[in-house]
């Protein structure tokens, strides 16, 4: 078992339900960090198309943000799940660093004003955790209850690929803000039927 989302670029709309729903699930406040986002897009060329990518953490099968941790504080499961344990991160970044997506973020005060006595520091990394308790449960993650124009999905990978033949896994191409120059390295568990070449306008942090 290898949990993957799912995205269909064509029925997104941009109404940022995902993004939305995943910061109250999660109780984040209002401000920058969201471990889900919404970028908008537009076609290379010809007639201006506009088109949107929902992203998260996307869970890959040999995550860098975990390799790259010297804390041991980012744990894979094994149903592919890549959370953070908050308690053990001392603030290296060094995940940031690594990660081709992302996906890791750091609050700010203002965003995280109470700090819990078990942290070591205090504003520990954090990202999306394919809502585990949710997952745990049989339920699907928040953002994908959420989605107005049923553009995410959610499952087990080889399942998402048999449902969704025309997808494929996404690779730098579709994520114009990566930092690697090819992400299909640390095979993401994110599956996206796509549409056009793109040409970022909003990068959606």
């Amino acid at each position: 078992m290898r949990y993957a989302f799912y995205f269909d670029q064509t029925r997104c709309m941009s109404c940022n339900s995902c993004s939305v729903s995943c910061k109250d699930w999660n109780q984040v406040n209002p401000g920058p960090v969201r471990w889900r986002k919404v970028a908008t897009y537009k076609a290379d060329g010809g007639p201006v198309a506009m088109f949107n990518l929902a992203m998260s953490c996307n869970h890959c099968e040999d995550p860098a943000c975990k390799n790259a941790c010297s804390q041991n504080a980012i744990i894979k499961k094994d149903n592919g799940i890549v959370y953070v344990d908050r308690t053990k991160c001392i603030g290296l970044q060094l995940c940031i660093t690594a990660c081709p997506f992302a996906a890791p973020h750091i609050a700010e005060d203002k965003q995280e004003p109470e700090q819990k006595s078990t942290w070591t520091i205090a504003h520990p990394m954090q990202k999306c955790d394919m809502c585990m308790s949710r997952v745990e449960k049989g339920q699907k993650p928040v953002c994908v209850d959420a989605c107005n124009g049923h553009a995410l999905d959610f499952g087990d990978y080889e399942l998402l690929r048999s449902k969704y033949p025309d997808a494929v896994q996404l690779n730098s191409s579709d994520f114009p803000y990566a930092y690697a120059n090819n992400t299909t390295e640390t095979g993401p568990s994110m599956l996206i039927k796509k549409r056009t070449r793109q040409l970022l306008i909003n990068n959606g942090r």
